[in-house]
């Protein structure tokens, strides 16, 4: 995965990324967003960060998590 491959997903809203993604565990007036997009075998977990800027997305990370994801 990488962040190219999500590009696409800057200027979306927060309804548009739910017909795409699904709701997951997402608090919908938060101003930042996760999905899991990949696991590892050894626990690792891909996780792709979306933050919003008047609630379309402004800025994509993408980062691996070993063990839990502390927020």
């Amino acid at each position: 995965m990488k962040y190219s491959d999500y590009q696409h997903l800057l200027g979306k809203n927060k309804i548009q990324l739910i017909n795409d993604f699904g709701q997951e565990f997402n608090y919908y007036p938060d101003n930042i967003w996760t999905y899991i997009i990949k696991t590892g075998w050894m626990g690792s977990k891909s996780v792709l960060i979306l933050f919003f800027k008047d609630d379309v997305v402004s800025t994509i990370k993408i980062k691996t998590f070993y063990g839990k994801i502390k927020t």
